[in-house]
């Protein structure tokens, strides 16, 4: 038995009647693709993460005005496009998902998506579909097997004290009901909803919509994606009387697709999006060869804005000094705030409550929202921090060329860590938060989600945020020491100083990041408010 058929049967013994279809698929596709050379990951790799309507420009659709953006705006600094869900959608700015295999009308075509030049990931939202999705649509007619796609008891089942119990024993990252109801025929019914009603969640262990996602996957394949998301994976597998977090299946869904990305002929890479606690996130690495090739590093970024915000380097120094021993064959995703704001649960365990506390009660003061979450115990716990990182970077007390330094380097400084770095558009542009958007729909996410138009219009501070940024990546990329396969040291010289080594053989540069409004002075090393310093082994930089 071949890994992926022991995989398909691990998951349903009924499926091993797909192994000849992706056997198939593998073949034709190893056909058309162009074999990768070099390494899986390199200094080189740096993500934007944008939504493919994101800009307008006139005379063109929005996908081509984004490739517009790429080259004009960001003078082809990134070299991967983290496309959000550009599929057509009806919530949740494109995570409720209508048709995976469907690129929506509005934004541009398939044939658009193609001719952006970068490398390009492609979100796969398989935990959930839109309400509107054509098999739903079809279960709500009265078609059993689409029914059967989905996660859907009734009445008398759903109101059962068991059934009470053992849905109460489920963790998930919202705090509206997990089930929601709809009309099936002439029954109500009830269905699971992981994140809202309109985001129907998935059966995996369902034939036809295995076989439904598989062919989504290998449509990706052809049409260009290297990288492949897989969103709210923790989630994915459901087992009721379990807590439908991190199931061993869960597992051996994320194994079968890296066994068949393996099989493809082109360095195609797993990611994971889980916003978990580090030592449950970092399980998705599997056995370092068998589930992700990359993971969301989801407690660097509310450690980094803790220590800007704390002027405080010892918990992220402390945190950094374990986790980054890493093999050649995997790697973090660092970012700080994305389209879902900062990520919060990656703080637990390693920084104490009231310091957690302190962030939230500062986002609510700078304009933003704490979104929560219910934990095992039924208690609520800060999930996501939605505000812009420029809006809550803002400290009337700093001049302007301070706050800008502030807002670049405290985004910058997740570049140099190991990893594949990834930037988020509006941290290019020091975007504000967009109180307009919250207000007018009432969704927290909203305030960092702005859709502008080209050319941009920015102020003076914004273009200087963009050019610095621009211009860190490039040092970046220029140097092999940045590599995420580079050794990595963390250095204690001062306690409101971020200071770590980047080595390889003979060769090093070290960093530094004053956390503070204040000049700090250790050993031979001056650094203004908020200065980020590369000392390499022969010169400064």
């Amino acid at each position: 038995m071949n890994k992926i058929n022991e995989l398909l049967v691990k998951l349903n013994p009924t499926f091993n009647e797909f192994n000849d279809f992706i056997e198939s698929e593998i073949k034709r596709l190893n056909k058309i693709l162009e074999p990768s050379v070099g390494p899986m990951f390199s200094e080189k790799d740096t993500i934007l993460i944008t939504y493919a309507d994101q800009f307008e420009s006139e005379g063109k659709n929005n996908i081509q005005a984004l490739k517009q953006f790429i080259e004009e705006d960001l003078d082809n600094s990134v070299s991967i496009i983290h496309l959000l869900p550009f599929y057509p959608w009806t919530s949740d700015d494109g995570f409720s998902p209508v048709d995976f295999k469907q690129v929506c009308s509005e934004y541009g075509s398939w044939s658009d998506i193609e001719e952006i030049s970068q490398k390009k990931m492609f979100d796969c939202v398989f935990n959930h579909l839109s309400s509107q999705n054509e098999f739903f649509q079809a279960a709500l007619s009265g078609d059993k097997q689409c029914e059967e796609m989905f996660h859907v008891v009734d009445e008398t089942t759903y109101n059962s004290p068991s059934f009470q119990k053992n849905i109460k024993k489920i963790v998930r990252p919202r705090t509206s009901d997990l089930f929601s109801k709809y009309r099936f025929g002439q029954e109500d019914k009830y269905v699971w909803t992981t994140f809202s009603k309109d985001q129907i969640d998935t059966n995996l262990n369902n034939p036809k919509m295995l076989k439904y996602l598989l062919e989504s996957l290998f449509l990706y394949v052809e049409k260009g994606a290297k990288y492949f998301r897989i969103d709210a994976v923790p989630f994915m597998w459901k087992e009721l009387g379990t807590n439908c977090s991190h199931l061993e299946k869960t597992h051996t869904f994320v194994q079968l697709f890296r066994a068949i990305t393996d099989r493809l002929n082109s360095n195609l890479i797993v990611v994971t999006e889980s916003n978990v606690p580090h030592l449950e996130n970092i399980s998705y690495w599997g056995a370092g060869d068998n589930e992700a090739h990359i993971i969301y590093n989801f407690s660097l970024a509310p450690l980094v804005l803790h220590a800007v915000i704390s002027g405080d380097s010892s918990y992220i120094t402390k945190w950094a000094d374990s986790v980054f021993n890493l093999s050649n064959k995997i790697t973090y995703l660092n970012f700080t705030a994305t389209h879902d704001g900062i990520g919060m649960r990656g703080l637990e365990g390693v920084i104490p409550e009231e310091e957690v506390r302190l962030l939230c009660e500062l986002t609510v003061d700078k304009g933003g929202y704490v979104g929560k979450k219910t934990s095992r115990n039924g208690a609520e716990r800060p999930y996501e921090l939605n505000i812009t990182w420029a809006s809550i970077m803002e400290n009337s007390s700093l001049d302007q060329s301070t706050y800008i330094r502030k807002v670049v380097n405290s985004q910058a400084i997740i570049m140099f860590f190991p990893g594949v770095s990834a930037h988020y558009v509006h941290n290019f542009l020091g975007s504000k938060n967009w109180q307009e958007g919250f207000e007018e729909t009432g969704i927290p996410r909203r305030l960092n989600r702005q859709k502008l138009s080209l050319p941009l219009n920015l102020r003076d501070y914004a273009k200087e945020i963009k050019k610095q940024l621009i211009e860190l990546i490039n040092y970046k990329t220029s140097h092999s020491l940045f590599s995420p396969n580079a050794g990595f040291q963390v250095i204690n010289t001062h306690s409101q100083c971020l200071s770590f080594k980047r080595f390889c053989q003979n060769e090093s540069i070290t960093i530094h990041f004053n956390l503070s409004p204040t000049k700090i002075t250790f050993d031979d090393i001056h650094l203004v408010p908020y200065e980020l310093l590369f000392v390499s082994s022969t010169n400064n930089v």
